[in-house]
């Protein structure tokens, strides 16, 4: 792909990590074991994958990394490691509906982390589309703290991780600007899993013994969600902003709950289809307004630089 590749054609695949990520939750159901488990596998697996395309200068790419950006891609291994956590947790306590529609509060956290950390600018109107999006979800979590039991305390550890996954979102636009799509997908991974891993052997969890239905799961979490989503999305970082980014990745709770509902039954709340509507509405907006306020501000950094008013 070019330096700066036609926007349809980034988000079109954009468009193609959405999809493979809704499998996520699905094949995560599938399995027995421990979420730190389940993630340090998938993790390791896609290392395994990648390490042909990306063993080759790798070594020099980390070593020409400052120290400020060594520990920013620690930080972002780490956030992801948390993420995974969190969230794989979530969807043993809390329905997929609402686990992944949860995931919704992610642009929130990367709207105020790309100000906070970048001053990065955009329209009242974004913010605006955004919280349709997010008031939605609210609504299956009113509804969850209503039926009590585990799916309130599901929905906070969605929660939880959603906001994770904003600050690995957030580390990865930085240090994209200095690696590449493969090295940086590489690294980061690496560093997820060492944390998973320690922290599945401090907790004291078998890294073995599981039966062949979880080991199949994680070949299938590390090919479709994983290499066809997640590492997608990590090349896009380049050229998307990552609150529209974490804004597209609204769109897996529709096609996660779709699949859960052919493949396990999961019954599918009314609430949930009006919550859904205002997510992929305030998806569309909120895309429509962030191409246009990210224009306004390219337009004026040129303006700045040839020293036009």
């Amino acid at each position: 792909m070019n330096e700066k590749p036609r926007h349809w054609i980034a988000y079109s695949v954009m468009g193609v990590g959405v999809v493979a990520i809704s499998f996520a939750a699905i094949f995560i159901r599938m399995t027995s074991a421990p979420a730190s488990v389940t993630a340090a596998y998938r993790m390791w697996m896609t290392v395994l994958l990648l390490s042909p395309f990306a063993m080759r200068g790798v070594g020099s790419a980390w070593r020409a990394l400052t120290r400020r950006d060594k520990v920013i891609l620690v930080f972002s291994g780490t956030a992801l490691a948390v993420h995974f956590i969190f969230w794989i947790n979530s969807l043993f306590y809390t329905s997929v509906a609402s686990s992944t529609l949860l995931l919704a509060l992610e642009p929130i956290f990367a709207l105020l982390g790309a100000y906070i950390l970048f001053r990065e600018r955009v329209r009242y109107s974004v913010w605006l589309f955004a919280l349709i999006a997010v008031f939605g979800t609210a609504l299956i979590g009113w509804r969850d703290i209503h039926l009590g039991g585990t799916a309130a305390y599901g929905d906070l550890l969605a929660v939880i991780g959603t906001g994770a996954a904003a600050a690995y979102m957030l580390a990865g636009q930085r240090v994209r600007q200095v690696l590449s799509a493969m090295h940086y997908s590489f690294l980061v991974y690496v560093v997820a899993g060492v944390v998973l891993t320690v922290y599945s052997v401090a907790r004291g969890y078998s890294l073995y013994a599981y039966p062949a239905s979880d080991w199949r799961a994680f070949i299938l979490l590390t090919l479709i969600p994983t290499i066809m989503g997640h590492t997608l999305f990590n090349t896009l970082l380049k050229y998307i902003p990552a609150s529209t980014i974490s804004m597209s990745i609204v769109g897996e709770p529709i096609g996660a709950t779709v699949l859960a509902y052919v493949i396990f039954g999961d019954a599918i709340p009314r609430v949930w289809y009006l919550g859904a509507a205002m997510v992929v509405i305030g998806i569309a907006l909120f895309m429509r307004a962030a191409h246009r306020s990210h224009a306004d501000r390219r337009v004026e950094i040129m303006a700045a630089e040839q020293g036009l008013p």
